[in-house]
């Protein structure tokens, strides 16, 4: 569709842009990436016309731009930058009115029934209506920038050249605006090529991204090429971190500033934390976030928290809701639960052990309560479990260590190990089959890394963390179901 090949190019002698070749397909989204001053709009400048070509050619389905008439090109290419002055006070629908003229017959240019169908319609899309009659520049830089893109999907072109087409956007027009250009090109065969300055929000439109690095493409390739994170510190000097987006399989970026902390700054793990202890709950605060991987009913996956919490419910609980239920507990004794694991359980808070111990320099807390009423083996097949009995296992381990997520992972397989082993030592059972438990139907489990010392990658039985972590919370294990048996027997 819109081919370039070896361009030159940029404002003096001396190009900016150095022989860069790409092809984008019809009805593709793709992205220009790369920092201020790596070329980016010099190219959007030369393939708009708006700078001479030193060299190069630009072709729209094998035919050289430069070969089209003006009128020719303005039916094929539509062009929305970031800048959004205008010279004449016109109003809203005179300026998108304006996109229709390439489509326009006869000699005076008049606008025809489908060109006020057309007008009306990307008025109504991009939800500028209400400012038809209002002059252009009274209205804000994001209006502006949305009544633009009106005008030139009034144009009704077969590609669309955007240059930063969200800079005056706040995030809701933002994603209204690239949402609604998404449509165009799935529906319509739009064939978009932007300059965006958010990665973020390239990953998540983007069909193919190109690289820019001082007047070179360095890669292209599609979204996951944002995964490569040490070609991203190379092109922008900051240190890089790619993770997956939670609900849509594509990449997003975590930068991370150059300043670190002080060793003022650094937690002193012994004192850095107090435990509220009561028959309703118990709550662990500590003074800074700390990295976590639980299971808990508020706090799940990997975060970072400051506050964890185990509930007391009654042993025939059976809230619809449980995650609203500890939110409201929670705002009831001011713990804020958007900076929390929570946890919930049907034993006797009174009944918690708590275990220290250190290794070398590893220091690890765990806070045990258990209860094996429902304790289950998980190789049966059986799914006739009761809850109505008294036995979740809850563990909250905290670390005075620096994990990668893959060690926080391995930490918590080291943590579940554990709490097996301890459980197969007391001989308990599952009820229904008789054999060997492996868990309760309900444990949670959290693991809570202060990121401080040298990072590790590993956390396993085979590690020295991971032995300290295991021996924690075996102990902490046993101790606990064993008071468990001892109330049973009163």
């Amino acid at each position: 569709m819109l081919k370039i090949r070896n361009l030159v190019g940029g404002y003096t002698n001396t190009p900016i842009i150095n022989g860069v070749d790409f092809e984008i397909s019809k009805g593709e989204f793709f992205v220009l990436l790369g920092p201020n001053g790596s070329g980016k709009s010099t190219i959007f400048k030369l393939i708009t016309g708006q700078l001479p070509c030193q060299k190069g050619e630009i072709s729209i389905n094998d035919k050289s731009l430069s070969s089209f008439s003006k009128l020719e090109k303005a039916k094929k290419v539509a062009v929305l930058s970031q800048e959004v002055q205008i010279s004449f006070d016109y109003t809203v629908e005179e300026i998108i009115s304006l996109g229709r003229f390439p489509h326009q017959k006869g000699l005076f240019k008049t606008l025809s029934v489908e060109d006020k169908e057309v007008i009306e319609e990307v008025m109504e899309i991009t939800k500028v209506k209400q400012y038809r009659d209002t002059q252009f520049r009274m209205i804000s830089g994001g209006e502006k920038q949305r009544v633009l893109l009106a005008k030139v999907l009034a144009q009704q072109p077969e590609v669309l050249l955007l240059d930063e087409p969200t800079n005056h956007l706040d995030i809701k027009h933002t994603f209204q605006m690239l949402d609604l250009l998404k449509e165009w090109q799935q529906t319509k065969g739009l064939t978009i090529f932007a300059i965006l300055h958010d990665l973020n929000v390239a990953a998540l439109y983007a069909d193919r991204i190109a690289l820019l690095h001082k007047g070179s493409f360095l890669d292209v390739g599609d979204v996951d090429t944002l995964r490569k994170e040490s070609q991203l510190e190379t092109v922008y000097e900051v240190k890089v971190n790619a993770q997956s987006h939670p609900t849509v399989p594509k990449p997003q970026l975590l930068m991370t500033p150059n300043h670190s902390k002080t060793k003022s700054e650094l937690l002193n793990f012994d004192t850095s934390f107090s435990i509220t202890k009561n028959d309703q709950f118990i709550h662990v605060q500590f003074e800074s976030p700390l990295r976590t991987i639980s299971n808990g009913v508020i706090g799940e996956g990997i975060q970072w928290l400051k506050h964890f919490c185990n509930f007391h419910v009654e042993k025939h609980y059976n809230g619809s809701n449980p995650k609203q239920d500890l939110q409201k507990w929670m705002e009831k004794y001011e713990i804020p639960f958007e900076q929390s694991v929570a946890m919930m359980t049907a034993v006797r808070l009174e009944d918690v052990v708590i275990v220290t111990k250190q290794i070398e320099d590893i220091k690890v807390i765990a806070v045990v309560t258990a209860g094996t009423g429902n304790a289950v083996d998980i190789t049966n097949s059986s799914l006739s479990q009761s809850h109505e009995k008294v036995g979740t296992i809850n563990s909250m381990v905290f670390i005075d260590a620096h994990f990668t997520d893959g060690a926080l992972v391995n930490g918590f397989m080291s943590a579940t190990e554990a709490k097996v082993k301890a459980l197969h030592d007391l001989n308990v059972k599952d009820p229904e089959t008789n054999t060997m438990a492996t868990s309760t139907s309900t444990d949670a489990l959290l693991l809570a890394v202060t990121q401080q010392g040298k990072e590790t990658q590993y956390a396993g039985s085979g590690t020295v963390v991971g032995k300290v972590i295991g021996q924690t919370v075996y102990e902490a294990t046993h101790k606990a179901v064993q008071k468990y048996f001892h109330r049973l027997q009163k």
